[in-house]
This record gives C-alpha cells, sequence and structure tokens, in this order.
C-alpha cells in the first residue's frame, strides 16, 4: 500500500448564476487553475463541461464541516520563510508558501517555491516561482522560471525586476539599478 499526503487549497464557491460563474472563472482562471473548487449551488451540465475542459480540478462532494456540524477552524501558519544564508552551489530550497533570500544564490544552487518569491541580493543560480510575483535581480548566468515559463532572458543584470501575472500574461518591470535597502 502507497500513502502520500497533499496539502490542497480551496475555493469555496457558492454558484447563484450561471453566466456570472462563468465570467468570474474566465477572468481569474490563471488562480484558479491551481485550486481545488468546492462547488455549492446550482453546478449546471454546462459549467461542469466548462472546468472540465479548461481543465480546472473541482468538487460537490466534499465536506468542511466537522462531526460536530460546526465549520473546521484552521490556523495559518506563516506565509512567509526568510532564508539569510548564502544559497550555495548544489543546495537546493524547496518550499511551499512565500520565499524571501536576503544573501546571494550562487550558480549551481536551485530554489524552487510555490508562493511568491523576493530576492535582495543577486541571483546566479536556478529559480523556479510558481506564486503571483517575484521582486530579484538575475545575473547572466541566472535560470528564472515564473509559472513555467523560462523568462531568463528577458531581463539585464543592472535592474531590480518585478515579476507578475497581469490580465493572463506575465509583466515584467524594471526597478532601480540598486535598492537600497534601510
Amino acid at each position: 500500500m502507497q500513502v502520500k499526503q497533499y496539502s490542497v487549497k480551496v475555493f469555496e464557491v457558492e454558484i447563484e448564476n450561471e453566466e456570472e460563474f462563468l465570467t468570474f472563472v474566465r477572468k481569474n482562471i490563471v488562480l484558479l487553475k491551481r485550486y481545488l473548487l468546492l462547488l455549492k449551488g446550482d453546478v449546471t451540465p454546462v459549467i461542469e463541461t466548462f472546468l472540465r475542459k479548461e481543465g480546472i480540478s473541482f468538487t460537490k462532494d466534499l465536506s468542511l464541516q466537522s462531526q460536530s456540524g460546526k465549520p473546521l477552524q484552521f490556523t495559518k501558519q506563516s506565509g512567509l520563510r526568510i532564508v539569510d544564508q548564502l544559497v550555495r552551489s548544489g543546495q537546493e530550497i524547496v518550499e511551499r508558501r512565500d520565499l524571501l533570500v536576503l544573501k546571494r544564490v550562487n550558480s549551481g544552487a536551485s530554489i524552487r517555491t510555490e508562493g511568491n518569491f523576493i530576492a535582495l541580493s543577486t541571483i546566479e543560480g536556478r529559480v523556479e516561482c510558481n506564486g503571483e510575483f517575484m521582486l530579484l535581480k538575475p545575473s547572466p548566468k541566472a535560470r528564472i522560471v515564473f509559472n513555467g515559463a523560462d523568462i531568463s532572458d528577458a531581463m539585464d543584470d543592472e535592474h531590480f525586476y518585478k515579476i507578475r501575472f497581469k490580465n493572463n500574461e506575465i509583466l515584467i518591470s524594471k526597478y532601480a539599478k540598486d535598492i537600497q535597502w534601510a
């Protein structure tokens, strides 16, 4: 027997109007593809067909109630991990939450996060971020992957960059050549 444990992010959606729901999903499809939708209310065949076609996971049969009938209480963990050390060649950091790296990421180092990523020093290694945004200063040696897209060649090594999703597009904005951290 094999047992695997997963942490799943869930959006619970009460559907009152089919067209309103479909408009909401179309507008937020990039975000919703990363979540399980728990559908309540009027889940029509049109809605089910649309969600399957778009590759969005959903269920109608999940209860987030305790056995006593009261809603489950979840304790939120800190949404940020801070790495205050040099990330050396060969070192790998894998994180599910937001990640702040205060020191350099050397060539040959690898960082993967499902959350947002901020680096305050130069990046020379590989960074994969599946969050909503990144803030970093890559070097020419860096390999930067944002939500599955390799964006390494879209940046120079003289600026800090903010990378984010907006309207289903990856937007890359330059900041100053150097940021002075107080």
